[in-house]
């Protein structure tokens, strides 16, 4: 299993990132390997027209996290909730892998929301909605709201039977995105995927 995580927060120090670091811990005790690109720390400027005219401006920026997206078999998309929505960063983020056919397309992802309170279900809705259609990462069925975000998943033992469940469900989750892995890899494989003719969605 080797897995990219994107933390989609802009603050620092963020519950999302929090989330992000305990899951990658999780993947690599199941023997897995992950990556984390940390929007807050890799910030992207808005996207804008050079990136399909290889301006040589957006390689440095661009570059290094196109790699690790790259050399990944699955994603994991970390976003909290702004206001009922996945934050402009994520947005912006999932303008610049639109059209990378061999770098998320077909590939298995995760969506994790984190709210502070007991939202996070509107950015599920939204990523699900809107975000697939030129890049084609395929989300599973699964996904997992991390609620009350700050009591939940911290150094040390559980805080308790809500803790215990996320915890258990992360756990759950991540192994179904493995068996995933397996299943799409012969796809990729298969030479039935035409970028050539059908390069974005309708």
């Amino acid at each position: 299993m080797k897995t990219h995580i994107v933390c989609g927060s802009h603050r620092a120090n963020s519950q999302g990132m929090k989330v992000a670091k305990y899951v990658a811990a999780q993947i690599e005790k199941k023997g897995g390997q992950a990556s984390i690109t940390d929007l807050h720390h890799n910030t992207l400027p808005l996207w804008d027209e050079g990136m399909w005219n290889d301006d040589p401006k957006w390689a440095p920026i661009w570059g290094p996290i196109e790699a690790k997206l790259k050399e990944a078999d699955s994603l994991i998309f970390v976003t909290p909730e702004y206001d009922g929505m996945s934050p402009a960063a994520m947005k912006n983020f999932f303008l610049f892998i639109a059209g990378g056919e061999d770098t998320v397309a077909h590939k298995p992802a995760l969506i994790i929301a984190v709210s502070a309170s007991r939202g996070g279900s509107y950015p599920v809705f939204e990523l699900r909605g809107s975000s697939y259609k030129n890049a084609k990462q395929v989300y599973i069925p699964e996904h997992v709201l991390v609620q009350e975000a700050q009591k939940i998943l911290n150094d040390g033992p559980s805080s308790g039977p809500a803790d215990d469940y996320i915890r258990k469900r992360i756990d759950y989750t991540l192994d179904l995105l493995a068996e995933y892995e397996k299943c799409l890899k012969p796809l990729r494989a298969s030479g039935k995927i035409n970028y050539k003719d059908y390069p974005n969605g309708m």
